[in-house]
């Protein structure tokens, strides 16, 4: 995090980070050295020599956190900073160690040698200022190529005078870079007044959610906002958002899970920001923002990363985008930094740290090996705050961002691949000895497991951690050896096998310390057979300490979702902090009268039973869709079950029948939704699976869709997974059966059904097909107005003739379909 002035109280909190960055060389991608520690070689060796130093003087001490207090200018200045290593000499005098990995045989750069050395004599200045005694500065360079991780320690001169009057000078530039800082904050604080809601009349409910949202704000809390899909959960939330980070100085993080609700997300940005009161920007994922052919950042290979550094400061091209730009889009960023010659996705990070507004992924908050520098573990995120779309899909999300998966498969590919690219016969026979070691340590283990392997097979088992420790010194070395020869012979390769395997190894290690630390059960580990290949497997039940970590660290983070219930389920497994966390679920403020909910209690979709069910089903969804004027979306649990009806839906059904298949291409995808939109006389019935590109993120405006039918409470499949999450959650909420399996899948069914009616003047029908359906304990987590026990207007019948019925009056939703659906509209007026 950059330094943090506060300038109510006068203070200056910054990182010793911070008095060096400016004056880096730097440079991009595999071709900086130091990068090296940032791919996690560094942790490991790092921690074993200090490890060895401990055991060899008990004066020792490791990672030991300083804070040293100061003025400067009229502030009171907090400079913090976290030592390698601090010991005491024989003859009594303090050592500050700094350790830095680098690369055995070849010498460090001038520019980062200097780095380092002026790294750890301002430790050792600290030290000494606070300890009251002479301090002396070492620099330990581990040599990580070496066999046995050779080691020269370089002792340093520290002049205490000097560094004084350097790190003054260094304060000075940033109180002056401040100050334009805080002239350009009064600038748009002012503007902040001005930002209004961009419709004439907020509809019924995001009055709520503006007040709501505010409030949480204020009090520097969270909300979660559960409210029906087409409300404008979107505009109700960024409207009070932006208009109080730009009122107190705070940045505002927009997340999402798919690219379509980012562009979404734009939009609203784009109406709230008329008089330009902020910049906002959109960051793509890094493989789509690459300018070369193949994503390999070396400079020897991109021209785009070769002097990355001076080449953006000579063609100013940051300032320049955000004097053009009030909303900076990935494709203009993309194009000005290609003509500009350096990395687009560089580019799009620089602009990141200066616009008051991001739209992205929930990658780059949540998952540890993607996140942006600005969520990292020790940085402080009190002025930032965090819109998340979709909440109820970052559970998953983050549960997968800790349930990483070790393959015999991917280590015998490596080898492979290695064995058919040219390169020195020595290297490459250890490398692919390693990689052989590896898969076959995961293949005994899994194969001595399950003595008769089925094709598909998971048990929970351990895994053999210690065995895997000892492969990592030689990964680490043989990892570092086959990147210098890439570089060497310039034969890098995008998406190298043998990198792929080393960092998902390394991932996987990483995790396995964490899962290690926790008693609470929320991890298993698994040892998994699948298609006769074996493989590692943590399952992590239960992500909210880490996302919780993070959410808790904001100013405040505001979910948005139309399924949040039960409110606990959702608070508790994403992290939020209970006596910091609110709710609010607006009531549903479209026409009763616009829609129809009707259950068919006549079929059964369980496992064990759907097949004497699959031809019924197949005849009654006919029937309904012939009984709609229009085009219609029959959503199913899985792509099985999808299969066997549309092989029994009735010939003469009269309707153009698109079926979404497993191994469609985006843009196979893209022709449906093109069908949808253009189909002259609304014949069309797409039959999708729940939870999938159709049936959440995507918009059916106007008439395009009549009617939606979901087969079936979509209940994930039984496997030892959710067999694991249903255990956990009977341990720890004593509703096992309810959150392992119906929360996720009534959550699939409310999104899936919410593809219809989002604004007052649509109208159609929803069909649910099941007898679950009317069940309590389904009916507990339906909207109010599908529910049969007199809360809600649903019926139980047969959905042909509810159909039917609905369209034949003019006043509901008789007539023919309109044309096409058309976008919606973003200028001032009405909502769409």
């Amino acid at each position: 995090m950059p330094p943090r002035f506060d300038h109510d109280q006068l203070t200056l909190h910054l990182s010793v980070a911070d008095l060096l960055e400016r004056e880096l060389g730097r440079r991009i991608g595999f071709s900086q050295r130091s990068g090296y520690e940032r791919m996690w070689l560094g942790q490991a060796i790092h921690s074993r020599y200090q490890e060895r130093r401990m055991r060899e003087d008990p004066s020792y001490q490791r990672e030991v956190t300083l804070t040293l207090e100061l003025d400067h200018a009229g502030y009171a200045v907090s400079l913090r900073g976290r030592l390698d290593g601090l010991c005491r000499d024989p003859d009594g005098v303090l050592r500050v160690e700094e350790i830095k990995s680098v690369r055995a045989g070849n010498p460090l750069p001038p520019a980062l040698a200097d780095l380092y050395q002026r790294q750890a004599r301002i430790y050792a200045w600290m030290t000494s200022e606070l300890r009251g005694e002479p301090v002396r500065a070492e620099l330990v360079l581990i040599a990580i190529g070496a066999e046995d991780d050779a080691i020269e320690l370089l002792p340093l001169e520290v002049d205490a005078v000097a560094l004084a009057a350097t790190v003054r000078r260094r304060l000075e530039v940033l109180v002056k870079e401040d100050q334009g800082r805080h002239e350009a904050v009064a600038r748009r604080r002012l503007l902040a007044a001005n930002i209004e809601f961009p419709y004439h009349q907020p509809r019924a409910g995001q009055r709520e959610i503006v007040d709501a949202v505010q409030l949480a704000l204020e009090q520097r809390e969270h909300c979660l906002v559960e409210a029906t899909t087409g409300l404008g959960k979107t505009v109700a939330c960024l409207f009070p958002v932006m208009r109080f980070a730009l009122e107190h100085d705070k940045r505002v993080f927009v997340l999402t899970a798919k690219t379509l609700q980012q562009t979404m997300a734009n939009q609203v940005l784009d109406l709230l920001n008329r008089d330009r009161a902020f910049q906002s920007l959109q960051l793509r994922a890094k493989a789509k923002m690459c300018a070369n052919d193949e994503v390999i950042c070396h400079e020897d290979y991109c021209r785009f990363a070769k002097d990355y550094f001076p080449k953006l400061a000579r063609s100013q091209l940051v300032p320049r985008l955000l004097e053009r730009h009030p909303s900076l889009l990935p494709d203009e960023v993309f194009a000005a930094a290609r003509d500009s010659e350096v990395c687009p996705f560089e580019v799009s990070l620089e602009l990141g740290t200066q616009v008051q507004a991001v739209v992205c992924d929930y990658n780059y908050a949540f998952d540890p090996y993607v996140q942006l520098h600005d969520f990292g573990p020790d940085n402080d995120l009190s002025d930032t705050v965090l819109v998340i779309d979709e909440i109820h899909n970052l559970i998953d999300r983050g549960r997968g961002y800790y349930s990483p998966r070790l393959e015999a498969q991917t280590a015998h590919q490596a080898a492979q691949a290695l064995g058919a690219r040219p390169t020195s016969g020595a290297l490459v026979g250890s490398l692919r000895q390693l990689c052989s070691r590896l898969a076959d340590l995961i293949e005994a283990t899994v194969f001595d497991a399950l003595p008769q392997p089925s094709a598909n097979a998971i048990v929970e088992a351990e895994i053999p951690e210690e065995a895997l420790w000892e492969l990592r010194p030689e990964l680490d070395r043989a990892f570092i050896d086959y990147l210098e020869h890439r570089r060497e012979t310039k034969s890098f390769r995008a998406e190298d096998p043998f990198v792929g395997l080393y960092f998902g190894f390394l991932r996987f290690l990483n995790t396995l310390q964490l899962a290690n630390k926790t008693t609470d059960g929320s991890f298993s580990a698994c040892l998994e057979l699948e298609g006769g290949q074996a493989s590692f497997r943590l399952l992590c039940k239960d992500a909210s300490r880490y996302l919780g970590d993070l959410i808790n660290r904001t100013h405040s983070t505001i979910g948005l979702s139309a399924t949040l219930t039960p409110t606990e389920f959702y608070r508790d497994l994403l992290g939020f902090a209970a006596d910091r966390t609110t709710s609010l679920s607006v009531h549903n403020p479209f026409p009763a009268a616009n829609r129809r909910v009707v259950i068919d209690s006549t079929v059964r979709t369980t496992y064990r039973l759907r097949d004497r069910y699959y031809l019924p089903i197949a005849e009654r969804l006919g029937e309904f869709a012939a009984a709609v004027p229009g085009n219609c979306l029959a959503l199913f649990p899985s792509y099985q079950f999808l299969t066997e009806i549309a092989q029994r839906l009735p010939a003469d059904l009269g309707r153009r029948v698109l079926v979404q298949r497993r191994a469609d291409s985006e843009s196979q995808r893209q022709e449906i939704l093109d069908t949808l939109r253009s189909a002259l006389f609304g014949d069309v019935l797409v039959l999708a699976v729940a939870g999938g590109v159709f049936a959440e993120g995507v918009d059916y405006p106007g008439d395009m869709l009549r009617a939606v039918a979901v087969v079936g409470p979509c209940l994930p499949a039984l496997s030892l997974e959710q067999k694991l999450l249903e255990a956990y959650y009977q341990e720890r909420f004593e509703r096992g059966f309810e959150y392992a399996f119906v929360i996720p899948g009534m959550t699939r069914v409310v999104q899936a059904a919410g593809r219809l009616i989002r604004s007052p003047k649509d109208r159609g029908v929803i069909a649910l097909f099941d007898h679950r359906f009317v069940s309590a304990l389904y009916q507990r987590h339906m909207p109010a107005d599908w529910r049969t026990d007199g809360e809600g207007q649903a019926e139980i019948g047969h959905p042909a003739s509810v159909a039917a019925a609905f369209f034949r009056d003019p006043a509901l939703g008789g007539g023919a379909p309109r044309i096409g659906g058309g976008p919606a509209p973003t200028t001032r007026g009405d909502q769409p």
